[in-house]
């Protein structure tokens, strides 16, 4: 079975070739007989995948896929000597002489000087002559090419040497099958001159313990007309045949095969597995409860009662069936381990589990998945470095075993190596290819590094070997998302919830998309049910519920406290050793995970660029999990870097107590990757959020204060903030415009003969509302157009969408321009007037804009993120601009387009405006922003915790 499509295989011959290379070098034969194997399904003749096979099969001792690959090579290349030695090697090793012989001869023909064919060449006939003593018929030997002297009128090495060395490989086939070496079976088949009975079910029995099924089946059919009572190949039929959901066929082989041997545990498991697929779950139970007593060192029969009641939400009952196990076979490695293994299913502690992974190494400690799964628990306890030792230990006794790998990716995935991460999840795709999970967890990790084509790719490749696999769809419709085909990913989170009902992924990612089309109810509908137990559900319901138009401040107040008070820790420090001095420098420390080429980090380095050393003492703590430029220049601006991720939230708190710090400010608030948490445990005395990260309140106790303006946060808007408002002067914010940004040009109306207005905000905020105003105005201002350009609008569904919301108002497709532009100053460029959204307001973009030379009239709304558009204007000085009804903001854009002469004054005369505003001036912003940090603390000092 070929992994890739036919049009594309390139990637993957390029994959299983870099993975034979890495584990040649590592010495994992298990893997480059893997990956070669892939390899050279797409490309039979690659000499350096035969190259790798045969020199780590030979160092393996795999003799039967050593002499396979040093005769290919030398049917590739011929007159290379180098070939025949190593293949002269092999036969020394299995003894078979007379093939020795002719392999080392023909090497001389190619190389008559060659030490090595010289040196075994006389050992092999010092070894031949004491054989030809006893058996003085033996016919002289014909070289390895030469006619076979039978008169067969075949080469020699293909006819009567081949059969001579048959005896070899069924010795090699029988001891592989005793050692259920099953990739050493299928070696020794290969090499065999004819086919048998034997042989064949050998083979089939191989690939089935492999997971090839697709190859396993037609041999097990074929080997059944020859075995029609071999109980081992009537269950393992039985099973293949699930594959179709053939359950009548399945079942009938496995009671077969229950009549031939009642005590045979496959047979009986495929009869439980079809009453599971057909809801007989009592009568699935019994057969399971059959199985564990007849034969009670069946673990998977343990492992499938314990799984059937686990699904039917028996979860106690599964526990105690293990533990029963663990209590009839109390010496059972295997026994422990699953028990420990069920309850880190059951997400109970991690603790919990670990004492049955550690009773299992009591008793086997060289019980590699105890150890891996040890190592799993250790890592969730937030002993990240001893939980990676134990994988590691456990990897080392078996480098083979898939989950292993798998955990060891995870536990670098989670915490932002994502190349190491990689290098695992390779590992465990060249363990088994056929293993749907490795593509879906690489197609994670390139999602991660933004590598979206790849990662698709790689998404699409698992659910070709598993349809069913919902991670790969949710997976795949992430990176949909990220790619702008949205509608595409909702079919995608759709799949996966048919799929498994009660996976929460799929759901998050759907109601967060809904979100796309303004639709917020069904999006919070979607969400709020599954805030209790999903972090991301939670902060995505709270940035879709800040947009809804319908919701007035007090009552998205109240759902933000409804929906972070009891799933956040509570406050644990009470008491700080910080010296409680009102004048000495502060040490200050930022959390984000933006210190990158992000948005926040256009607003926060203006403030960072300037702060005063001499008055504080500046901590990062970077939950950034890729870093760029620009993360080297804010580096290079703080005094102390801690990179946050992989760590706990109470390994963060105690890092933070560690440092001294005095204030601690959020610049992330419920965006991705937040520490929310940290803050709170309460770790600094005092802790601040400031609204250049989300603009709304963090609704948690533990935070003092909230860093904004008397606009976005004025007085009597209390209420709405679960943090004191600590008010700056207008504005509390700086902007710092983009180094790409160019030059301003023409006023397009001058040109188009009608006015664009624009916008390049996210699709969530175009609501019902804006829509209806929006409309009016175009109807307001003849043959008026609207350019609608943000990510979301690169998608067709997105834009169907929207146009028929316009069309409901009178306006006609034509007269609306959706796209997708990045970087957007070309369409910047095309725009007269920007339009600012409500009662969620713009936000870069309203910066963006202005620099550009565009005016924009904002509907001042709920505080805080319905005064962003006012907050920004009132630090230009452009207060004219800011309406407070629907009916003067409509009005208020209505003039602007009506006067080509003023916005082209305006146009020309902006960006200097801007420049010359308090609205860009770092220095300024940096000043008051120390001196209220320095009113906080002087607060605490006064008043301790009460502050």
């Amino acid at each position: 079975m070929k992994l890739g499509t036919q049009e594309n295989t390139e990637w993957v011959v390029d994959l299983f070739r870099g993975q034979a290379r890495l584990a040649f070098e590592e010495g994992d034969y298990t893997r480059i007989q893997q990956c070669c194997d892939q390899l050279l399904t797409y490309v039979p003749d690659d000499l350096e995948a035969w190259q790798l096979l045969g020199e780590a099969a030979l160092a393996s001792q795999d003799y039967a896929t050593a002499v396979r690959s040093y005769e290919q090579l030398l049917d590739l290349q011929p007159q290379e000597p180098a070939y025949a030695v190593q293949l002269g090697k092999v036969f020394v090793q299995l003894k078979a002489w007379d093939a020795a012989a002719a392999a080392l001869r023909q090497a001389l023909q190619l190389a008559p000087g060659d030490e090595q064919a010289v040196h075994f060449l006389a050992l092999v006939e010092r070894m031949r002559a004491i054989r030809d003593l006893l058996d003085q018929s033996a016919p002289p030997v014909p070289g390895r090419n030469d006619p076979c002297s039978c008169g067969s009128g075949q080469k020699y090495k293909k006819c009567c040497l081949q059969k001579s060395t048959d005896d070899t490989w069924r010795q090699l086939l029988a001891e592989a099958a005793q050692a259920e070496d099953w990739l050493g079976v299928l070696a020794a088949v290969g090499q065999q001159q004819t086919v048998t009975a034997e042989s064949r079910r050998a083979e089939a029995v191989a690939q089935f313990h492999l997971g090839r099924r697709h190859l396993a089946r037609p041999l097990i059919e074929a080997s059944l007309e020859g075995f029609a009572t071999d109980t081992e190949l009537l269950a393992m039929y039985g099973d293949l045949l699930l594959d179709d959901n053939n359950l009548v066929k399945s079942e009938a082989l496995a009671r077969q095969a229950l009549g031939l041997d009642s005590r045979h545990w496959r047979a009986r498991l495929l009869l439980a597995v079809c009453q599971i697929r057909r809801s007989e779950h009592a009568q699935a139970e019994q057969t399971l409860r059959e199985l564990v007593e007849l034969v009670p060192e069946c673990r998977p029969g343990w492992e499938r009662l314990s799984d059937l009641l686990w699904t039917q939400g028996r979860g106690e009952e599964a526990v105690e069936e293990l533990e029963r196990w663990t209590r009839r076979e109390p010496g059972n490695p295997d026994a422990w381990f699953r028990l420990g293994f069920l309850k880190i299913r059951q997400e109970r502690s991690a603790q919990e589990a670990a004492l049955a992974f550690e009773q299992a190494l009591a008793l086997k400690p060289d019980h590699h998945e105890a150890l891996c799964w040890l190592g799993h628990c250790r890592r969730f306890g937030g002993d990240l470095q001893g939980g990676q030792q134990l994988i590691l230990q456990g990897l080392q006794l078996k480098s083979d075993y898939a989950m292993g790998w798998d955990l060891l990716g995870q536990l670098y995935h989670q915490h932002g190596q994502q190349y190491e991460a990689k290098s695992c999840f390779n590992r465990m795709l060249a363990v088994n290819p056929y293993r749907s999970e490795a593509w879906d967890n690489l197609g994670n990790v390139f999602m991660t590094l933004a590598q979206m084509d790849v990662a698709e790719r790689y998404e699409r490749q698992a659910l070709r070997l598993n349809g069913r696999n919902v991670s790969a769809w949710n997976n795949l419709g992430g990176i949909l998302n990220a790619a702008r085909r949205i509608s595409e990913a909702m079919e995608c989170f759709q799949t996966a919830s048919r799929l498994d009902p009660r996976a929460i992924d799929p759901k998050v990612n759907y109601g967060t998309v809904l979100s796309s089309f303004a639709r917020f109810d069904e999006a919070i509908e979607m969400l709020e049910p599954l805030c209790e137990h999903n972090q991301t559900a939670r902060s995505n319901v709270l940035f879709v519920v800040n947009c809804h138009p319908d919701w007035s401040g007090e009552r998205i107040y109240r759902f933000y406290r409804e929906q972070i008070a009891p799933h956040f820790p509570a406050r644990q420090y009470f008491a700080y050793a910080n010296e409680r001095s009102p004048a000495r420098r502060l040490r200050v420390g930022y959390i984000s995970p933006d210190f990158r080429d992000h948005v926040v980090s256009h607003f926060f380095r203006p403030l960072l660029n300037n702060h005063d050393a001499s008055q504080v003492e500046l901590f990062a703590y970077s939950e950034v999990r890729r870093e760029d430029g620009i993360t080297a220049q804010i580096k290079e601006r703080f005094d102390h870097w801690r990179s946050t991720v992989g760590l706990s939230d109470q390994q963060l708190a105690e890092q933070i107590r560690a440092d001294g710090i005095d204030i601690l400010v959020d610049l992330a608030g419920y965006t991705e990757h937040n520490r929310m948490a940290t803050f709170a445990l309460k770790p600094a005395p005092v802790q601040v959020m400031y609204w250049i990260g989300i603009g709304y309140t963090s609704g948690l106790d533990s935070m003092d204060y909230f860093l904004a303006d008397d606009e976005l946060a004025p007085e009597g808007s209390e209420a709405v903030f679960a943090e004191t408002p600590w008010r700056l002067p207008c504005p509390s914010i700086a902007y710092q415009a983009r180094s790409d940004m160019p030059e301003i040009n023409a006023l397009p109306a001058r040109r188009n003969g009608y006015i664009t207005f624009g916008s390049l905000t996210r699709s969530i905020r175009l609501n019902h509302k804006v829509v209806r105003a929006w409309a009016e105005l175009l109807n307001r201002v003849p043959d008026s157009r609207l350019l609608l350009n943000s990510a979301q609008f690169d998608d067709a569904g997105v834009r169907e969408h929207f146009a028929a919301e316009f069309a409901r108002h009178g306006i006609a497709r034509e007269r609306l321009e959706m796209a997708y532009t990045s970087p957007p100053w070309s369409v910047l460029a095309q725009t007269d007037v920007t339009l600012d959204c409500f009662p969620h307001n713009s936000g870069t973009t309203l910066f963006e804009s202005l620099w550009m030379g565009l005016p924009y009239v904002t509907l001042r709304d709920r505080p805080s993120m319905g005064r962003i558009g006012s907050e920004i204007l009132r630090g230009l000085g452009r207060e004219e601009w800011i309406a407070d009804s629907e009916a003067e903001y409509i009005d208020k854009l209505v003039a602007l387009a009506s006067d080509i002469g003023a916005l082209e004054r305006i146009r020309l005369g902006l960006r200097e405006e801007m420049r010359q505003s308090d609205l860009c001036n770092g220095p300024l912003l940096a000043g008051r922003v120390e001196a209220a940090y320095r009113g906080m603390w002087q607060r605490y000092c006064e008043q301790g915790n009460e502050a």
